[in-house]
């Protein structure tokens, strides 16, 4: 399991008939009465399964505030039934999600007169060290990683489909009159098809990694150099969450002034962690008896025997006094009794702490003949398949895993080829001629050339598992091939500073 501290903060819209926004938090969430002012929480958990999300709608105010309450009171039901299974089936979880929020909001749309409402949602679940996401809209996610940003998140509107056709180029996306226009969001009626979820982020969690949720006011209104300065700044993750909010509302962010970071402060959570909260919890338990041994058992008791007293501690160390009938086993047996709890509690309390040295030995002894690998960044499942496919016309096969290398060849869009390995954020290749090199990994797909590929953008940090999506904004400083950005986001990585880093 995973230990985590986290910060949630929203900001009521300064600006009419914007998307209302609310954050799922460990179960807590913004209720109408928290509106008129700033809603901040921060919380601690070790629980197995975290979860933590995103709800954004389009819509009139009042009710597409009053709809997120609702989506939030409908997930923390299903959160509270998946806690408590031993293991979570993500898929079956993510699809009753979908479904039921996508009703939810289906018959909330007909009670109030038919108006359209549509709900864009980023769920992140963590369980145990594993990060998964899921998906719908425009609402942001992005991992801060050794002060690189990665994205998370794709976003499912008509303008960023353009741009994945080739149709437009990033830098147009962000002024396309249907940028907010989306393609994927819960509210579809049965006749708009179904509710398609992009589920594609499959990871593990590293120690300091930082999960960062962000709704439209910081994804789309501020400056990704601003933005991203902030959020690679080590800070605590409250003081993160003001200085991010105060820094958008200085340069005239209205709405949308939604931010929630999960900071992972570690992913390995000894069982001695465990045994020291549960000691802390229990009540202590006096020493000596509280009967009074003066040589004879019976001295202290008078003929009166019933209207004695014993003191009892419950589980809230609260005393409580009974009356009882004594009988033989008070006199002959209460320090035999005592005697034998305290040799249970001792040799269970040693056996722990063996059992945790023991264990923390195996780790070390593991690490240093590098049978575990701690500091790899690529630490998710990674699936590679035989064959892939690649996206674009011009794509370069270098002889090495550097873009300083020579290109030894050139392939065009739909070509097949078969994986050797991937290094990084390469990925070795032969080719159907007999050509083996190396191409960045975002250039190929699992797609054969029967369907449009789209143009997943990588920032150089190599994951492996998972594609990076390039921040759209702006001022992020995108070229216009997508192609070529790939390229020198990975050089860039090698040499450029930790606060440049963009998504």
């Amino acid at each position: 399991m995973s230990k985590t501290v986290s910060t949630c903060i929203l900001e009521t819209n300064l600006v009419p008939n914007q998307p209302q926004e609310n954050i799922f938090f460990h179960t807590l969430y913004r209720t109408m009465a928290d509106f008129p002012g700033e809603f901040i929480r921060t919380a601690r958990s070790t629980s197995p399964i975290q979860v933590v999300a995103m709800f954004s709608t389009q819509g009139p105010d009042t009710n597409a505030a009053l709809l997120n309450i609702e989506l939030n009171q409908e997930l923390s039901n299903i959160v509270s039934n998946a806690q408590g299974q031993p293991v979570l089936d993500f898929e079956s979880f993510t699809n009753q999600v979908v479904n039921i929020l996508n009703v939810h909001v289906c018959n909330f749309i007909v009670s109030h007169g038919g108006q359209p409402l549509r709900t864009s949602m980023t769920m992140a679940v963590i369980e145990g060290d594993t990060l998964r996401i899921t998906h719908i809209g425009n609402t942001k996610a992005v991992l801060v990683r050794d002060g690189k940003i990665m994205a998370l998140t794709d976003d499912q509107t008509v303008a960023h489909r353009y741009v994945q056709m080739g149709a437009i180029t990033a830098a147009e996306e962000a002024n396309h009159p249907d940028r907010f226009t989306l393609t994927q969001y819960l509210g579809k009626m049965p006749q708009d098809g179904p509710v398609v979820p992009d589920k594609k982020v499959h990871l593990k969690l590293k120690d300091n990694d930082s999960l960062c949720l962000m709704g439209i006011g910081i994804s789309k209104l501020m400056p990704a150099k601003n933005r991203n300065g902030i959020l690679v700044r080590p800070m605590s993750t409250e003081a993160k969450a003001h200085e991010l909010i105060n820094a958008a509302g200085t340069i005239g962010v209205k709405y949308g002034l939604s931010f929630a970071i999960v900071e992972i402060e570690s992913t390995l959570i000894l069982p001695g962690d465990a045994v020291m909260a549960a000691k802390a919890a229990e009540p202590e338990v006096p020493e000596e008896s509280p009967f009074v041994d003066n040589g004879d058992p019976f001295a202290s008791f008078s003929n009166d025997t019933k209207s004695a007293e014993t003191t009892v501690f419950n589980a809230k160390n609260e005393v409580k006094h009974s009356s009882y009938e004594p009988s033989e086993e008070i006199f002959d047996k209460p320090k035999k009794s005592n005697t034998a709890v305290k040799t249970i509690i001792r040799t269970l309390i040693i056996f722990l702490v063996c059992a945790a040295l023991g264990f923390g030995s195996m780790l070390l002894i593991f690490y240093f003949k590098g049978l575990l690998d701690f500091s790899s960044v690529n630490s998710s499942e990674v699936v590679v398949d035989e064959i892939m496919y690649v996206r674009a016309d011009g794509t370069a096969v270098f002889s090495q895993a550097s873009t300083d290398s020579n290109a030894i060849a050139s392939l065009n869009a739909g070509e097949e080829v078969a994986v050797l390995s991937e290094e990084g954020s390469y990925t070795k290749i032969s080719t159907t001629s007999g050509v083996t090199g190396y191409v960045l990994s975002v250039n190929l797909t699992d797609e054969g050339p029967a369907e449009p590929a789209g143009q997943p953008v990588d920032d150089g940090s190599g994951t492996g598992d998972y594609e990076f999506v390039a921040d759209s904004d702006p001022n992020a400083g995108e070229p216009d091939s997508l192609a070529t950005e790939a390229i020198q986001s990975a050089a860039a990585a090698e040499s450029a500073p930790v606060e440049e880093s963009a998504v």
